[in-house]
């Protein structure tokens, strides 16, 4: 069975069960499968959002448990947020859903705000809403991008900073030939280059985009020049490729910062960048 069959087969049957559960007020789709721009695919997950009276933790076990038994299961995380329990759900065959149950007060502070959660901002499709509620939700914005504001001062030198201080960890790493460390460093790396990327196209283009999340559709957002790039910055577990990624990285890193502080008019840690290169550039020599 593909996956869009799947997900339609649970929803039809989560729709029948949940209108007998007298706590479940409301339950939506969100995500990619309720997205109208760039919609959802063949491997795409299905995020499903119950809104629930009470605090039962039995009760929030038995809706698990309905979608337990709904198909042969893989496995089950935990994702737990504030009010909200969360799972994620890999059926057999690699189809995955994931789904929370927060408190119908929750969606009643959205109506009052009159905003959305950045997953419902592209879209949802509203699955049950025993008192109307879900309906007074804003009208999403499928067409739109989700508002932006540009990163603070602080904001901006706290990344900047981080990730320098990131690549002298790594580089250090890679002198005393710990690989596997490297590579643990270089996954904290990333988030900031993302971040840093997605400022990047925000600042720099002259019309809103949608930087989408942990770098969906970048090909889309970024300039040719930056994914050729981006190319370069992923290395094997081997200690000279190791080098020419962190290089390339921090190549990268440094250009977008230098760009977007210009456009942003923040002050720019230009000597200390020089320094830490200079000095990571020194490892280097050592270690190769």
């Amino acid at each position: 069975m593909s996956s869009r069959h799947f997900h339609e087969r649970l929803q039809t049957e989560l729709v029948i069960w949940a209108e007998r559960i007298a706590d479940i007020r409301a339950i939506l789709v969100g995500g990619s499968q309720a997205r109208q721009v760039k919609p959802a695919d063949e491997y795409s997950d299905l995020d499903l959002s119950f809104f629930v009276t009470g605090n039962d933790h039995h009760n929030r076990d038995s809706y698990l448990a309905w979608m337990r038994e709904f198909a042969p299961v893989w496995m089950i995380l935990d994702e737990h947020q504030d009010d909200t329990q969360g799972w994620l759900i890999l059926y057999q065959g690699g189809i995955k859903v994931d789904f929370s149950v927060t408190p119908i007060s929750v969606l009643q502070a959205l109506i009052d705000e009159h905003r959305l959660w950045s997953d419902q901002q592209r879209g949802y499709i509203i699955l049950v809403d025993k008192d109307g509620m879900a309906a007074q939700l804003p009208a999403p914005t499928p067409f739109v991008p989700p508002p932006y504001t540009s990163p603070t001062q602080t904001q901006f030198i706290k990344c900047v900073e981080g990730y320098f201080y990131g690549a002298v960890y790594l580089a250090k790493q890679l002198t005393r030939g710990n690989l596997w460390k490297a590579k643990w460093a270089d996954r904290i790396q990333q988030p900031l280059l993302l971040e840093m990327l997605e400022w990047h196209a925000h600042a720099t283009l002259d019309t809103p985009i949608d930087t989408y999340n942990r770098g969906d559709f970048m090909r889309d957002w970024v300039s040719k020049t930056t994914w050729q790039e981006l190319h370069l910055v992923f290395a094997h577990f081997d200690a000279d490729d190791s080098w020419k990624a962190l290089l390339a990285s921090l190549h990268l890193f440094h250009r977008l910062t230098e760009e977007t502080a210009v456009k942003l008019g923040y002050a720019y840690p230009r000597i200390m960048i020089s320094e830490v290169l200079a000095y990571i550039e020194k490892l280097h020599r050592i270690g190769s």
